[in-house]
């Protein structure tokens, strides 16, 4: 399972730049290799691509930034 707490800042970015169709080419080899390792990237046939628990991650992760965005776009009265 990838974790939020695993990921720098950088590696966040790359996770959604690969989600939103960026190839993974244009991502810094380090940081492939580090998201390869935690389970964020998984090699099939010939190429790289997101794993399921990255996927899940991000959409939960940005779920969760959206609400929060609309929350704190309402104005409460009292």
């Amino acid at each position: 399972m990838v974790l939020m707490s695993e990921l720098s800042l950088e590696e966040w970015e790359a996770l959604k730049r690969l989600l939103h169709g960026d190839p993974v080419r244009q991502i810094d080899g380090q940081t492939v290799q580090r998201l390869t390792d935690i389970g964020a990237l998984q090699k099939k046939r010939d190429r790289i691509e997101l794993s399921c628990a990255a996927m899940r991650l991000l959409t939960e992760r940005m779920a969760r930034i959206s609400r929060a965005r609309k929350h704190g776009d309402q104005t409460w009265c009292h």
